[in-house]
């Protein structure tokens, strides 16, 4: 937003000025904050077991149906019961 300034026309420079004052640097301000204060989902290599894992459990149960899913009951057969990603508590 910055770089924005210097492609303003000279008639819209002190509107510009105004805006970056009242508005863009407050609301900047509020939202970095809790941007950071959530965690980091940044890391692949935290999850790189576990995508592992789950790929070569996958792969297993579609070499066992022949890469054939014809049906609801197949598919349950290759992602198990419930939902594929797993939740914790």
């Amino acid at each position: 937003m910055e770089g924005i300034r210097s492609e303003v026309l000279p008639l819209n420079l002190q509107a510009t000025i105004r805006y970056f004052a009242s508005v863009w640097e407050p609301v900047h301000t509020l939202v970095t904050a809790v941007l950071s204060l959530q965690p980091s989902q940044d890391d692949p290599d935290k999850f790189k077991s576990y995508i592992e894992a789950e790929e070569a459990r996958l792969e297993n149960n579609l070499r066992a149906v022949d890469y054939i899913i014809d049906g609801t009951d197949t598919l349950t057969l290759i992602t198990g019961v419930g939902r594929v990603e797993k939740v914790s508590t």
